[in-house]
């Protein structure tokens, strides 16, 4: 009988101290104590440095317009860990979670003891997926490409939706280093989908790898996603649905119809957006000079120690009359002050308020009705704020 499903959690998150290990001998091997579930159905990659989740969340709504059976898998959460698999746009259950983790987990002891959070997480949701017999899996890939858990499935159709500097101490110190890691997910003779923004560096090495490289055409569908970043992922999402045998009408419903959770997502006089790194950043402050309001426009800013929050401030800061910094209670999380200092250097004027939600009360405050406080700098700063699952979010 499965464990309660507020244990298996605690479980769950514990497994982050074996850190961030990349590779794929742990979870391989656990696949294959499992019976290989992922060779059940068919199964899709995506990565890139920016818009994979919507790009996973478009894809998986059009394959339900086609009346398939799709599972998708994200990472990380913001609300709950349940969201992080789905099957057809809904949450996986609480007695499957349990359920999954406790099969894991027996596997995990026998063959891979030191599997980590991300190893034990793919394989619930590929045995999960079996289970619920989805025709096809849509998987984000967390860090890089070549060595993530998810990168254990033989994906039909791969995608990279952008390239940027970003994990470099991981990845490597260049474009083309990045590049190569991300291609990692490419195999040869199979369709690779390249974002506009993935640049030539992924053409050419997925030449190298022997991938058919396809740069992604825009889809002419009016979106419910806003801005102008989803019409580049939703183009990514229409080659990889063309390539699965999607109809056209499915993919233009599915697009039409898809508006991802915290991405410029507007409540009240608050703006909501994953924004992370620099380039993600350039695509926010586009979005705020186009928005207008009669009152003031505050930022709520966190970021993670190992992210280019100076840069990112540098675009941001001046499409704000004031910053407001707090922190997110993860090791990785950067001190306020530090992130202040940025701040102040970008020309901003900032104010620390550590604690989350204080600060995000106290940034509405500064905005007023008639003005407009967006959060971004982190995914784990929406986390600290709207998360529900009383256990920390794991890295």
């Amino acid at each position: 009988m499965a464990a309660p499903y507020a244990r298996v959690l605690q479980k769950i998150y514990s497994l982050d101290k074996f850190g961030s290990k990349l590779g794929l001998g742990r979870i391989r091997a656990i696949l294959r104590e499992l019976g290989e579930p992922q060779k059940k159905y068919r199964c899709v990659l995506v990565a890139g440095s920016n818009g994979k989740g919507s790009t996973v969340e478009f894809i998986g709504a059009a394959l339900k317009e086609e009346g398939w059976k799709a599972g998708t898998y994200f990472s990380p959460q913001v609300q709950e860990f349940a969201e992080r698999i789905r099957v057809n746009g809904k949450n996986a259950g609480k007695k499957e979670i349990a359920a999954s983790y406790e099969q894991v987990s027996r596997a995990a002891r026998k063959v891979a003891p030191k599997a980590t959070f991300f190893e034990v997480v793919t394989a619930m949701a590929l045995l999960i997926f079996a289970k619920r017999e989805v025709e096809v899996a849509v998987l984000e890939v967390g860090l890089g490409g070549r060595l993530d858990a998810a990168n254990a499935v033989e994906p039909e159709v791969s995608a990279i939706t952008s390239i940027s500097l970003e994990h470099t101490d991981v990845l490597g110190k260049t474009v083309e280093a990045i590049a190569r890691e991300k291609c990692g997910i490419a195999r040869r003779g199979r369709l690779l989908v390249c974002g506009k923004e993935a640049g030539r560096a992924v053409e050419k090495e997925c030449r190298r790898v022997g991938a058919i490289v396809k740069f992604a055409a825009p889809f002419n569908v009016r979106l419910a996603a806003p801005g102008g970043f989803q019409r580049r992922n939703a183009a990514v999402a229409a080659e990889v649905c063309k390539a699965l045998g999607v109809s056209r009408g499915a993919i233009a419903r599915g697009l039409r119809g898809c508006r991802p959770k915290f991405r410029l997502e507007r409540r009240g006089n608050m703006l909501l957006d994953c924004c992370h790194n620099p380039e993600a950043a350039s695509a926010l402050a586009a979005e705020v000079v186009r928005i207008r309001v009669r009152g003031k426009k505050v930022l709520l800013f966190s970021a993670m120690k190992d992210k280019d929050y100076a840069e990112m401030l540098r675009r941001l800061a001046p499409k704000f009359g004031e910053i407001v910094v707090t922190e997110v209670k993860l090791a990785r999380g950067e001190r306020a002050r530090k992130i202040a200092k940025a701040a102040r250097k970008a020309g901003a004027s900032a104010v620390v308020v550590k604690d989350a939600k204080k600060a995000l009360a106290f940034a509405r405050k500064k905005a007023g009705k008639h003005g407009l406080c967006v959060v971004a700098g982190s995914i784990y700063l929406l986390a600290e704020l709207y998360g529900r699952d009383k256990i920390r979010v794991a890295q």
